[in-house]
């Protein structure tokens, strides 16, 4: 008798003590925005994403085009990102010029899919 009492008090603690992990994690996507009139062709560079409360620092190099997409907890960020940007201007010239983007804020805090974009400042 004595087992079955502590075998159902064990399974209430397990199930009482089980937090589903994907619910703390979502997608975050950044865009490097440049103006109307810039297509950003590539992005060769760092994004430094620090949580806020938490003071954790995630970095990625993983861009496509203009956007970085990765696994973060939810939660809000400062961002910088530095390197350089391949773009094609309205004349349909490509360039490449040294950049950075900065927010103080970012509100990653979605269950799903979170989206937040930075304007490029040019370097030179």
């Amino acid at each position: 008798m004595k087992i079955v009492f502590y075998l159902f008090t064990l399974s209430l603690l397990l199930t009482a003590c089980h937090q589903d992990e994907d619910e703390l994690f979502a997608t975050a996507s950044i865009t490097l925005l440049a103006g109307d009139t810039l297509s950003i062709e590539r992005v060769q560079g760092t994004a430094r994403l620090t949580n806020l409360n938490s003071k954790q620092v995630t970095t990625s190099s993983d861009f496509n085009a203009a956007t970085l997409s990765l696994p973060l907890l939810r939660s809000s960020y400062s961002a910088d990102v530095e390197g350089l940007v391949r773009y094609r201007n309205a004349l349909g010239q490509t360039m490449t010029k040294r950049m950075r983007a900065h927010s103080d804020y970012i509100a990653l805090e979605k269950k799903d899919h979170n989206h937040a974009t930075l304007n490029i400042i040019f370097l030179e």
